[in-house]
């Protein structure tokens, strides 16, 4: 049960969230690593907190500008 859990818990989490499992894996490890149990549900909010903010810039163009040569 625990090992299916573990599979299956970043798929669910990340069909809702909008996010690549892996990314939502990594997100929820690096949580437990930080923080530890309470890091684990952190960890994805970060990541969407993190992905809004840079979907926003990508939109407005700041990122082009950062990167355009002229």
């Amino acid at each position: 049960m625990s090992i299916s859990r573990q599979f299956l818990e970043p798929r669910l989490v990340s069909k809702n969230i909008g996010v690549h499992p892996i990314f939502t894996l990594i997100a929820m490890y690096s949580g437990f690593k930080l923080i530890g149990i309470i890091g684990m549900l952190i960890g994805p909010i970060v990541l969407i907190i993190l992905k809004n903010i840079f979907a926003t810039l990508i939109e407005q163009g700041v990122m082009k500008t950062i990167f355009d040569k002229t």
